[in-house]
C-alpha cells in the first residue's frame, strides 16, 4: 500500500506541473471565466425599474424563454431568486469540468496505446497509481479554478452591487463532490477501454445518458414518455452523480441539511466504489493493449 501511494503521490505532482505548464488549462479558465462574465453583464442588463426584464436583453430572453419551455416558470424563479451566480456557476464550471475529465481521459488512452503506461508499470506503480494520481491531480485543479471563480464572482458582484447568495454557497460545495464522481466514471471510461477516442466517446456516453435522464424526470411531458423517463430516472438515479446533485440543492431548498450533507457522502461513496471497481478492472484487464 505504501508504494502506491508513494507512486501515486510521484506521478500526481509530475502531472501537476505538466498542467500547470499547459496552455490548455488557462485557455479553459479563460473561457469560463469569460462565460461567466457574459451571464451576469446580461443578468445586470435585464434590470430595469420593475426588477429583471428578460426582454431587455435578447440572449436572457432565449436562456429564460427556454428553460421555461423545458422546466417551467417556477425552475427559473429559483434559478436566479439570488441573482445571476447560480447560472453562471453552472456556465462557468461544467466545461472546465469536462475538459480535465476529458484530458485525462484522452492522456490515459493515449499513454496506454503507445505502451507508455505498460513501461511505467514495470517500476514501482502500477495501473492504479497511474489513474489514482490523475484523479489527484484534476481534484487539485478543480479546487484551484473554484477558488478563483469565487473571487471572480465576488468582485464582479462588488462592482454591479449583487450578493451571492446562501443556494450559490451550497451548491458551489456540491460542485467539488459532483466533479469527484464525474472524474470516477472518466476513470472507469478509460481502463474500459483501449483507446483514447473510445475511452472519450464512453465518457461523453455515460455523461449525457445521466443527463438526459435527470431533464427527463421533471422535464415538462405527459404520458408514456413522462412515465419512462421517470421510471428510468428512478432506476439510474442511484448511480448518477446529476441526481445527487439535484437532491443537495433540493434539500438545502428545503432546509433540510442533513439530507444536503448526505447527498455529498453519497457522491463520495460512489465515488470510491467507481475507482474500485477500475482498479479491479486493471487486475483482470492489465494495461496492455
Amino acid at each position: 500500500m505504501n508504494y502506491r501511494l508513494n507512486s501515486t503521490g510521484a506521478i500526481a505532482k509530475r502531472k501537476i506541473f505538466e498542467t500547470f505548464i499547459s496552455p490548455g488549462f488557462y485557455i479553459a479558465l479563460s473561457i469560463g471565466l469569460l462565460l461567466g462574465y457574459f451571464v451576469i453583464g446580461g443578468f445586470v442588463d435585464s434590470i430595469d425599474s420593475s426588477g429583471l426584464n428578460y426582454s431587455l436583453n435578447s440572449i436572457y430572453e432565449l436562456i429564460a424563454r427556454s428553460l421555461s419551455g423545458a422546466f417551467g416558470e417556477t425552475f427559473v424563479i429559483k434559478l436566479f431568486a439570488e441573482g445571476p451566480y447560480l447560472f453562471a456557476l453552472f456556465v462557468s464550471f461544467i466545461p472546465f469540468l469536462f475538459y480535465l475529465a476529458i484530458s485525462s481521459v484522452f492522456k490515459f488512452g493515449f499513454e496506454k496505446k503507445v505502451g507508455a503506461l505498460e513501461l511505467i508499470t514495470y517500476g514501482p506503480a502500477d495501473g492504479t497509481s497511474y489513474f489514482l494520481a490523475s484523479f489527484v491531480k484534476d481534484m487539485v485543479f478543480t479546487l484551484i479554478y473554484l477558488m478563483v471563480l469565487l473571487v471572480f464572482f465576488f468582485v464582479s458582484a462588488l462592482i454591479n452591487n449583487l450578493v451571492l447568495g446562501p443556494m450559490f454557497f451550497y451548491t458551489t460545495v456540491m460542485m467539488i463532490f459532483l466533479s469527484f464522481a464525474f472524474y470516477g466514471y472518466g476513470v472507469v471510461s478509460s481502463v474500459l477501454t483501449d483507446t483514447a477516442s473510445s475511452a472519450i466517446a464512453l465518457f461523453l456516453g455515460i455523461a449525457l445518458f445521466f443527463l438526459i435522464i435527470q431533464m427527463g424526470s421533471f422535464t415538462i411531458v405527459s404520458g408514456y414518455v413522462r412515465n419512462l423517463s421517470t421510471v428510468l430516472a428512478w432506476i439510474i438515479k442511484w448511480i448518477s452523480p446529476v441526481f445527487y446533485l439535484d437532491l443537495g440543492m433540493s434539500s438545502i431548498g428545503y432546509g433540510n441539511v442533513p439530507m444536503y450533507l448526505l447527498s455529498m457522502l453519497l457522491l463520495l461513496v460512489l465515488t470510491g466504489g467507481l475507482l474500485l471497481i477500475s482498479h479491479l478492472i486493471l487486475k483482470v484487464r492489465g494495461v496492455r493493449v
